[in-house]
């Protein structure tokens, strides 16, 4: 609002007063004249709308301000990408475990008895039969001396049983022909019947000690056998109080001292051990249960030990023990790993940091795990054309399911119909395939395709299609689905679904889908600095 006053004090001079909102101006004019006054008019106008445009300015800017308080503007991102390459992935299975040699055996004494002499010591090399300790022999000697004589004595009881028989034999014969002579005299009546019926009884005690004679001369046998038994037993235990080595190889322990008395009750008390040719060793790795099951025989191996920091060994996997160890709670598995020793760098006991190579894919294309962790905070603006399940999707799984599975053109018409109506099913589910709404579950649809194709083509596939398709469906069963994010070329976020199989610490295999070598797949988002 602006008030205008106009004071005439005489013929003198013209006093204005201008007010404004938040100004007072004083104006003093000279004497009056009509050019003068329609200059002060025109000065009066332009402060009028001088003053108007001010609270509109100051208006207009605040109603900017509010705005812009409200909705601050979109900052700038910067995407840092990871290249599709090709390349190796190894998958790695670490563990631990003792370094042992191939045979490890404990020697033992069956005998007890004060040690004469002990004949090796650690480090010594041996051979099979090689003397390793002596037990006092006095006692055993006398053993098999002792048995000896038995067996002389039953030999000698044997040669006294055969002359026996040679005597009953010849009493048998003299009977035999005093019964024939009985006979003749009887006949002539020159004989009485009573001395026929003495040379008849001296024929039958004849026999009978024939048998008696015989059944002797087994028991003699019989007994020499036994005594030879015995004798045998005698050499054997003098020959085992010499302890000798059963296999070539090193000696690794000795637990026993020249005088020492060994006793042999229940259990062998083990003297020595021996580990055979350190020249090959073997590690008992413990493996646990979530990483055993990718472990096989003949997976390569190398591990390093504390004693040589800076060098790296190799071996391989030869057996896996199905015997299961449980610790707290936690089952692992002995993985037995042998490897060369040449140098015999390598000593019985050491621990061994074990790397287990479980699979290798050499010259595959392959990803930065990051890639795959990656999602947009609410996937907001990104194109999702590609990954959407729509149409396009279908076609282009029904031309790579009919290449790999090398179906027919009825097949694939077939197939075409199962997966158009999966899509239309899952379509339907995702309420229309808004963004806002919730994605089908590929595991969900992948399952679901495998039972349309196990009904629909695999009772018209032949022989050689359903080898093909057992292989496909075994190369599945290690693959999975994967949604990734890439730049497309307007520099927007596009959503692209790949196959994804082997994956080690920093890559994962790319097995199928949408992505080629050289595509920048988005790792991470961070606010671009001002």
């Amino acid at each position: 609002m602006v008030r205008v006053k106009l004071v005439r004090r005489g013929t003198g001079s013209v006093r204005t007063s201008v007010a404004t909102g938040f100004v007072l101006r004083s104006v003093t004019a000279v004497p009056t004249d009509p050019p003068f006054t329609r200059k002060l008019f025109k000065i009066m106008r332009l402060s009028r709308l001088f003053t108007l445009a001010i609270p509109v300015a100051l208006a207009t800017a605040g109603a900017v301000w509010f705005l812009n308080l409200g909705q601050p503007a979109e900052p700038r991102l910067d995407y840092e990408t990871a290249a599709v390459e090709k390349g190796t992935i190894r998958r790695i299975v670490s563990t631990s475990g003792p370094v042992r040699a191939l045979v490890t055996v404990s020697v033992g004494s069956f005998l007890s008895g004060p040690v004469e002499a002990v004949l090796v010591d650690f480090n010594s090399e041996v051979k099979p039969g090689d003397v390793l300790a002596k037990l006092d022999r006095r006692t055993f000697s006398a053993k098999v001396a002792e048995a000896d004589a038995n067996l002389l004595a039953a030999k000698a009881a044997l040669a006294n049983q055969k002359a026996a028989l040679i005597k009953a034999e010849a009493v048998l014969l003299n009977a035999e022909r005093t019964i024939a002579r009985q006979k003749s005299l009887a006949l002539k009546k020159f004989a009485s019947e009573q001395a026929l019926d003495n040379a008849i009884r001296d024929r039958d005690v004849a026999k009978a000690d024939i048998a008696v004679a015989k059944s002797q001369i087994d028991t003699a046998n019989a007994q020499i056998v036994q005594r030879q038994a015995v004798l045998d037993s005698a050499t054997v235990d003098l020959e085992r109080s010499e302890i000798k080595s059963p296999i070539a190889g090193t000696v690794i322990l000795r637990s026993v001292d020249p005088g020492q008395t060994v006793a042999s009750s229940f259990q062998a008390p083990e003297l020595f051990k021996i580990a055979q040719d350190l020249s090959r060793i073997r590690i008992e790795a413990q493996v646990n249960e979530a990483d055993v099951g990718s472990i096989a025989e003949g997976n390569p191996v190398t591990f390093s030990v504390d004693a040589y920091p800076d060098r790296e060994f190799e071996g391989g996997v030869t057996q896996i023990r199905l015997a299961a160890t449980e610790i707290n709670n936690v089952v692992t598995y002995t993985v037995i790993i042998e490897a060369q020793n040449e140098d015999r760098r390598l000593f019985p006991g050491m621990t061994a940091n074990v790397r287990i190579e479980s699979a290798r894919r050499d010259g595959v294309l392959r990803l930065s795990n990051d890639a795959l962790r990656f999602r947009p905070r609410g996937e907001p603006g990104a194109s999702d054309s590609r990954g959407s399940g729509g149409g396009d999707r279908s076609a282009r799984t029904v031309e790579r399911l009919k290449g790999e599975l090398e179906l027919t053109d009825a097949q694939a018409e077939t197939l075409k119909a199962e997966v158009d109506a999966l899509a239309k099913d899952a379509r339907e589910q995702s309420q229309g395939g808004s963004f806002g709404a919730a994605r089908p579950d590929p595991a969900a649809f992948r399952m679901k395709l495998n039972m349309r194709i196990e009904q629909a083509l695999v009772p018209t596939m032949s022989e050689d299609q359903r080898k093909i398709y057992e292989r496909w469906k075994k190369g599945r069963e290690s693959t999975r689905s994967a949604a990734l994010w890439v730049l497309d070329a307007a520099g927007q976020m596009e959503r692209r679904m790949a196959r994804v199989g082997l994956a080690d610490d920093q890559f994962t295999e790319i097995v199928g889908g949408d992505l080629k070598e050289g595509d920048r797949v988005i790792v991470r988002v961070r606010e671009a600095k001002k």
